[in-house]
C-alpha cells in the first residue's frame, strides 16, 4: 500500500517537472532566433496629428535597446512638449517622459512584447507600442 503512494508521488513529481521546464522555457522560444540588427516601425497618423514609432536594436539574438516616440505634424516629440507632458500628467496621472521609458524598459527586461504590461493612464500609448513593436521584431525573426 506505502509503494503504491510512493510510486504515485514520484509520478505526479516527475510530471509536475516536465510541466514547470516546458512552462520555463516559453520566454526563450518566443523570441529564439532573433536576427541581430536594427528593425523600426512607424504607425500610422492618430486623430491628433501625432505619428508613432519604434527603433528595436538586436544584439546576440536578444533585444537590447528599444526607442518609442510620438512626434506631432510639426515635427515635435511628445517628450520635448512640456505643456503637453504637464497637462497629460494632470489629466491621466502619468504622460510620455514617464510612460515611454517605462515601455521600453519592459520590453528590454522581458524580450516579449505580450508580457509588457500597459501604464496606467497611457492605454493608447501602450497599445501603439506593443503594435509597432510587434511589427518591428517581425522583421528580426
Amino acid at each position: 500500500m506505502k509503494s503504491r503512494r510512493v510510486i504515485s508521488l514520484l509520478a505526479v513529481a516527475a510530471l509536475a517537472t516536465t510541466i514547470f521546464v516546458g512552462c520555463g522555457s516559453k520566454e526563450e522560444a518566443t523570441n529564439a532566433g532573433l536576427k541581430d540588427g536594427t528593425y523600426s516601425a512607424k504607425g500610422d497618423k492618430d486623430d491628433k496629428g501625432n505619428t508613432a514609432s519604434i527603433e528595436i536594436e538586436v544584439k546576440d539574438g536578444k533585444i537590447a535597446t528599444v526607442k518609442y516616440d510620438e512626434v506631432s505634424e510639426e515635427g515635435v516629440s511628445k517628450l520635448d512638449n512640456e505643456a503637453y507632458n504637464t497637462k497629460m500628467k494632470e489629466v491621466s496621472g502619468t504622460n510620455p517622459i514617464e510612460a515611454f521609458p517605462a515601455l521600453e524598459k519592459s520590453l528590454v527586461e522581458k524580450q516579449d512584447v505580450a508580457a509588457v504590461d500597459a501604464v496606467t493612464g497611457a492605454t493608447s500609448t501602450s497599445e501603439n507600442f506593443k503594435t509597432l513593436a510587434e511589427k518591428a521584431l517581425a522583421d528580426a525573426k
